[in-house]
């Protein structure tokens, strides 16, 4: 039983949304005139993706990171930097811009570390990150967060529980996506009742 969608689905939801927001601007605007955005990293298919949508640029307030190695995330963690990639990250948080990091190009994230110290210590750099105001979010995220509308969170475990729902909360998103098959606990739908949390199936 598969735990979390694959790379085809998470493409396919984000090409869906980009292309339904271009659909509704241009029908608004009689010309879509395209932000400016920077993107960190490689990841061909989604810059695809997102260039539909705006103007790739070097001068943004607004930077993508496709991808982190451990060093990289580690020197980040410290607010020290060992290349250029890093460099302009720890300066793009001096001059106070947005920062988002995608959670699947973590290149630990990659492994299937069973060690959990290890994994407790990188999730430690990760939480520096955070504190310093970098978003760490999943491929299907980036329109939303790019384009500051809803804040919607993709749920793609099997089993929701109550320290979920509060994580999400924390992460500031106003909706959860969630599947069909999900199972929900009493707990965690006890806690919705009075959340302003939004629950949508996708």
């Amino acid at each position: 039983m598969e735990r979390f969608m694959n790379e085809n689905d998470l493409l396919d939801i984000i090409r869906k949304e980009i292309e339904k927001y271009i659909r509704e601007k241009n029908s608004s605007q009689g010309q879509n005139i395209k932000e400016k955005i920077t993107l960190l990293g490689e990841d061909l298919v989604l810059k695809e993706e997102l260039e539909k949508r705006f103007e790739i640029s070097d001068e943004s307030d607004k930077i993508v990171v496709f991808s982190l190695e451990i060093d990289e995330l580690f020197s980040i963690s410290n607010a020290t930097y060992i290349n250029p990639k890093t460099e302009l990250i720890i300066k793009s948080l001096l001059k106070n811009k947005y920062i988002y990091l995608i959670e699947e190009g973590i290149s630990w994230r990659s492994y299937s570390c069973e060690v959990k110290k290890i994994a407790d210590k990188y999730l430690s750099y990760e939480k520096e990150l955070k504190d310093m105001g970098i978003k760490i979010i999943k491929k299907m995220e980036v329109l939303d967060y790019l384009d500051n509308t809803k804040r919607k969170k993709y749920f793609d475990k099997k089993v929701m529980t109550l320290k979920d729902v509060k994580e999400i909360e924390r992460e500031a998103a106003d909706e959860i996506v969630i599947s069909d098959k999900i199972f929900i606990t009493d707990s965690a739908k006890e806690y919705l009742k009075n959340s302003a949390l939004e629950i949508k199936k996708g």
